[in-house]
């Protein structure tokens, strides 16, 4: 069995796991000032170990750099259930795998009002994100995917998923898709299945059995 791994995605049964990204300074802030604590407090904090898994690294030797990069992403997880109504909560969700950073949706999320956010996309130019680059576009041609590849893409390339299982809320797109084909071996045939994890709307990792 051939398997690659990048991310887990929170609530799907994976085996391993490592790495994705981000930023604070806003009015939703963290309620834990981890650059603020003792290195020891911070490893001993559950949430940041938990966390620290999730982006790939080793909770028991933690740089000042990969705190704050947790730190980050505690604070999008903080920001990310003050939205309120469906019509910010869709908002945010469609430019979701466009955003490439925990920076850009701590800035996004940090805007009070829906008017606001959408003068920021257009401001930011999020959507001309979704033409594909020359390397995403060699993919899709090639039946191929990649760690980074938006769920648009990964459709392109091998079509629609088989089933897709959803973990936490479905706005935020951290998902698993299955799909099956029939690979040619020595023997044969047989029947492979492919499972791609997402987070984010964005290629975390996938596996083949």
């Amino acid at each position: 069995m051939r398997v690659l791994f990048v991310v887990s995605v929170l609530g799907l049964s994976l085996s391993a796991c490592t790495g994705f990204q981000r930023s604070a300074n806003s009015g939703y802030g963290s309620s834990s000032d981890y650059t603020s604590r003792d290195s020891r407090d911070v490893i001993r904090d559950r949430s940041v170990r938990q966390t620290a898994y999730e982006l790939g690294k080793d909770p028991g030797n933690l740089s000042a750099s990969d705190i704050q990069e947790i730190q980050d992403r505690n604070t999008v997880r903080q920001m990310e259930r003050t939205l309120r109504s469906n019509k910010e909560k869709e908002q945010y969700s469609r430019i979701l795998p466009w955003l490439q950073s925990d920076a850009e949706k701590v800035e996004f999320l940090s805007i009070p009002s829906i008017e606001g956010r959408q003068v920021w996309i257009n401001k930011n130019k999020i959507w001309s994100r979704s033409t594909a680059p020359t390397h995403m576009k060699d993919l899709v041609e090639n039946q191929d995917i990649a760690i980074g590849m938006p769920q648009e893409y990964v459709k392109k390339s091998w079509g629609e998923p088989v089933s897709v299982d959803v973990s936490g809320n479905p706005i935020y797109k951290n998902e698993r898709w299955r799909y099956e084909r029939q690979s040619s071996t020595s023997s044969g045939y047989r029947k492979e299945t492919r499972f791609v994890y997402f987070e984010g709307g964005r290629v975390v990792g996938w596996e083949t059995q």
